[in-house]
């Protein structure tokens, strides 16, 4: 017999509050660059991009230059004073940098080991508006109905924009591509709808000018393009399980336990620590709960090895699977090999 679509609802909305009512804790992680072999071509030179009417390589440049992992500068870039000089002196324009043999040769009479080079595939927007219908109540019956009404227009604004970006990264050394790829932004905004607003970097209500667009785009593009470079630390929530299965618990262990979940939410991981590693000992190691709340609350503190010892206890003393420690199980094994790569990319020569 099937569920009507009330009981359907009721379900839906007591599942949404019971997965709400977890306790999370957030989680920070190192994860390696997509672009792998940059790790050992950190100094770089990037030359000014064709059709670049936004500024994107010097956006690029910017926030290459800028970029920092654990307070220390990520790559060093060759100043685009010394490339111009290069390439006035080789009688080159930018544009020709597109060339992997130019590219190559530039590269290396500047001491680069990568050159990016790139252009603006394509750059469009327009800003327009219309007239919309719109109606106000300006007085309402006893039952509360309206009784009397008002029409009139509004004036709804609008912009579209869109950035399609070719970029390259050549390997000096070999003339061979470490990178190619065509990074696309769009943007959309209408100020009647408020839900609209950015496709491709991020929503919001603002109504920006064709030319702000354009701009935002290029930023963005720039952005995600130097993000495929270097590690970054991402972050995650993870849920925590907040009651000790055995029966056979004190009041005292309880009271711990629940203390430990305080210290967490106060993000004194160390009490936190503390408190589960005894309560631990006292349970001779026989709460899953409690192994796994310790090993998340070490996840939180970096220590990932010793995590992975905590999260294999637990998995190894339920009697049936637990969604939040098989997701542990597969997700400390991910975070390990992902951090030791990108240690090897920061320490890489």
């Amino acid at each position: 017999m099937k569920l009507s679509k009330k009981l359907l609802l009721a379900t839906s909305t007591i599942m949404l509050l019971m997965s709400g009512c977890a306790q999370t804790i957030k989680i920070k992680a190192l994860a390696p660059a997509e672009v792998e072999e940059m790790a050992t071509k950190k100094k770089v030179a990037i030359s000014g991009f064709k059709n670049d009417y936004y500024g994107l390589s010097g956006k690029i440049e910017s926030q290459i230059a800028s970029h920092k992992l654990d307070q220390k500068r990520y790559f060093t870039v060759v100043s685009r004073k010394d490339l111009d000089k290069i390439m006035a002196e080789q009688k080159l324009q930018s544009s020709e940098l597109m060339d992997e043999r130019t590219a190559t040769k530039v590269g290396k009479l500047i001491g680069a080991q990568a050159v990016i080079n790139g252009e603006i595939a394509s750059a469009s927007g327009e800003s327009g508006s219309y007239k919309k219908d719109a109606k106000e109540c300006l007085s309402f019956t006893d039952k509360g109905a309206c009784a009397k009404w008002r029409f009139y227009k509004i004036t709804c604004h609008t912009t579209k924009a869109s950035v399609s970006a070719n970029i390259n990264i050549v390997n000096v050394e070999t003339g061979s591509l470490i990178y190619g790829d065509t990074l696309n932004k769009e943007y959309a905004a209408d100020s009647c709808k408020p839900t609209g607003g950015y496709f491709g970097i991020g929503g919001s209500s603002e109504i920006l000018s064709k030319g702000q667009a354009l701009n935002r785009l290029t930023t963005a593009i720039a952005s995600e393009f130097v993000y495929k470079l270097t590690p970054n630390y991402i972050y995650f929530e993870v849920a925590l399980l907040d009651t000790i299965e055995l029966d056979n618990v004190t009041s005292k262990q309880k009271q711990a336990f629940e203390n430990s979940l305080e210290f967490i939410k106060a993000g004194r991981m160390d009490r936190a620590e503390s408190i589960l590693q005894e309560l631990l000992d006292e349970l001779d190691g026989r709460s899953y709960v409690v192994a796994y709340v310790y090993g998340v609350v070490q996840e939180a503190e970096g220590k990932l090895n010793d995590a992975k010892k905590a999260y294999t206890l637990a998995d190894n003393l339920t009697m049936k699977p637990i969604e939040e420690i098989n997701l542990a199980i597969i997700r400390i094994n991910n975070s390990i090999e992902k951090r030791e790569r990108a240690k090897r990319q920061m320490n890489a020569m």
